[in-house]
């Protein structure tokens, strides 16, 4: 996150923008297949379900699609903390 802030300071003079978006535990992935993969994990998450791929997309899609957000971290977690 630090790099992040550090380059958006550092290129927002010339209209670039940078954010992240920092995803926790996604399943239909290789790291995580689905939620038994993983037993219990899901009863930790407060929506209690695995995030999908496609709501990480969701995320990057709306940085992309808004230039005036820079330095920005957007946390898709399900309510972990």
């Amino acid at each position: 996150m630090a790099m992040m802030k550090n380059l958006a300071n550092h290129l927002g003079p010339y209209n670039i923008s940078v954010n992240d978006v920092a995803p926790a535990m996604v399943g239909n992935t290789g790291m995580i297949p689905n939620s038994e993969a993983v037993p219990g994990v899901v009863d930790t998450i407060p929506l209690n379900r695995l995030c999908a791929p496609e709501e990480v997309a969701n995320a990057v899609r709306m940085f992309v699609t808004t230039g005036f957000a820079t330095g920005q971290s957007l946390v898709v977690a399900g309510g972990l903390r």
